[in-house]
């Protein structure tokens, strides 16, 4: 495989994929890309102070003997169980510090998310700038303003920073589904949810993608069951 330079590397993310559509063969751009997204975790955890799984790094010591496309697979399922470990460790930390002891957690599952939408109303900037939109305008016109409003917001900013925003809204909308039928959250969902926008470049539209995914698969799952 072409040696493959890490995100960290260069001045920009942005720089960094061009690097990879430029530099690397076409057959291996998928396992670089999925390499750099390992590469941007190891450099959370070192930035964050936080130890960097053993057994992680065994698994992709593993990973790296396997063939195409096999290795792209599994190196991206690693990913995915970094990131929910991630976010599970950050999750208890800071849950931990808010609270004393487990007895203050919301059992119920409406209380559990309208804790989750409170977090994310008072921490995550995007979800607030909606909250306070739709909150400020008619039912009616919440849909046909919202683009006008954000672009007014954020018409300054990157394509990724508008793409995040208008997610928010499909994440309120979901949160209230499962709230409004006191239904419980998919594994992992709640932590995901409370550290998205936490997340930088590429990674938190993708996170995103994916959490609005298992929360409308997990809704069809129960309505058609």
């Amino acid at each position: 495989m072409t040696t493959t330079k890490i995100p960290s590397s260069f001045t920009s993310h942005d720089e960094w994929l061009e690097h990879v559509r430029q530099e690397i063969p076409a057959d291996e751009q998928p396992y670089a890309l999925a390499y750099g997204r390992m590469e941007l975790f190891r450099t959370f955890h070192r930035m964050s102070g936080i130890p960097f799984p053993t057994q992680f790094t065994v698994a992709f010591e593993h990973i790296e003997n396997l063939d195409a496309p096999e290795r792209t697979v599994a190196l991206e399922s690693l990913n995915n169980t970094i990131f929910r470990s991630l976010t599970t460790h950050l999750f208890n930390n800071a849950r931990q510090t808010i609270f004393a002891d487990d007895t203050h957690l919301p059992a119920a599952p409406q209380k559990h998310i309208e804790e989750l939408r409170s977090h994310l109303a008072r921490k995550n900037p995007y979800f607030a700038l909606w909250n306070i939109y739709k909150t400020g305008v008619s039912d009616h016109s919440v849909a046909a303003v919202w683009e006008e409003y954000l672009l007014h917001e954020l018409g300054s900013r990157g394509v990724d920073e508008i793409d995040f925003a208008r997610a928010m809204v499909e994440l309120d909308k979901l949160l209230n589904h499962y709230r409004d039928e006191n239904r419980a959250l998919p594994s992992f969902a709640f932590e995901r949810v409370w550290f998205l926008h936490y997340l930088r470049g590429p990674e938190r539209m993708a996170q995103t993608r994916a959490v609005l995914g298992m929360l409308t698969a997990e809704l069809r799952t129960c309505t058609s069951a």
